[in-house]
């Protein structure tokens, strides 16, 4: 293989309660990275090429693509080097795993050209260091999902695991016309935690998880809502709050903010539910007068592809 074409999803972070350890991937929007091997340049990864956002950075240490892709090939016994180029479908500061995305198509992409030398727990992880050089914290929840699809759960030691779910989830998401980078959006964080906070959010953990396994809607419509990131966070996000109630009021079985931010996300039973919801969470911030854009997508039942 000489050339290979990856797509890889948008990714929702956090999905709630599941501070860096649980994502899930949406089969629309997200990132196509082209990797082509270059002969007598010995592990070598140039960006040759950025379409969709001319201010992404190309340096090699700032780049997730970049970064991600040198991690794949450090350590191989290799006399050819890599190009890629690489086409943002996914605006940056949006919450839905932009560098993530980035990482994620360029290690798999590389990947396949060097004859798969690194597993999946592999790629996540090196792409999880490459988030580092984005936003400060090699977190997984963007990454793992982007790579395997559907809800996946990054347990203590980095193991992933990937939740199973009968359930035709979809997702209602509006994403307000604003930038929010990862790391203003962490620094809001408390270095503490009340004690109740945190056993809030470990059980509404793991009713999401036991919700999704045994396929109950019930316990999915449970109070589901974070309480470590969402509220040290809402007030990045203008009119956060009536959004996420037209939402919930609307049907949705939880909402919160995607990632860092700023887009909202709010997981529907169905597509028709989804519909109404996306609807609803438009016309809250239409009502706000603030600009955006508002869809609805299946949760992706497979991850970073060949296109």
């Amino acid at each position: 293989m000489e050339q290979v074409t990856v797509f890889a999803p948008a990714t929702i972070g956090n999905v709630g309660p599941g501070f860096d350890v649980l994502g899930l991937a949406l089969e629309k929007p997200g990132d196509t990275v082209s990797a082509r091997r270059v002969s007598g340049a010995s592990g070598r990864v140039r960006l040759v090429e950025v379409t969709g956002d001319g201010e992404l950075p190309k340096a090699d240490e700032s780049n997730t693509a970049v970064v991600a892709a040198k991690g794949v090939l450090q350590g191989l016994d290799i006399s050819w080097g890599v190009d890629l180029v690489l086409h943002k479908g996914l605006p940056i500061g949006s919450g839905l795993g932009s560098s993530g995305a980035s990482a994620v198509a360029a290690a798999k992409a590389v990947n396949l050209l060097a004859g798969e030398p690194r597993d999946e727990q592999a790629l996540v992880g090196l792409c999880a260091r490459a988030e580092q050089s984005a936003c400060g914290a090699a977190h997984a929840d963007n990454v793992a999902p982007g790579l395997l699809g559907g809800f996946v759960l990054v347990q203590p030691g980095g193991a992933l695991l990937r939740l199973h779910t009968e359930l035709s989830l979809t997702v209602a998401l509006v994403r307000p016309e604003l930038e929010l980078k990862t790391e203003l959006a962490r620094a809001c964080l408390p270095e503490a935690i009340e004690l109740a906070d945190v056993s809030h959010n470990l059980s509404a953990l793991a009713a999401l998880t036991y919700g999704l396994g045994a396929g109950d809607l019930q316990v999915l419509r449970s109070v589901l809502d974070d309480r470590v990131a969402e509220p040290h966070r809402a007030h990045l996000i203008p009119g956060f709050f009536q959004v996420k109630e037209a939402a919930m009021t609307a049907g949705a079985l939880w909402s919160s903010i995607s990632g860092a931010g700023p887009t909202l996300f709010a997981v529907c039973e169905d597509e028709q539910r989804a519909q109404h919801v996306t609807a609803a969470m438009s016309a809250a911030f239409e009502r706000l007068g603030q600009a955006h854009q508002a869809w609805w997508c299946k949760v992706a039942q497979t991850g970073a592809h060949v296109v």
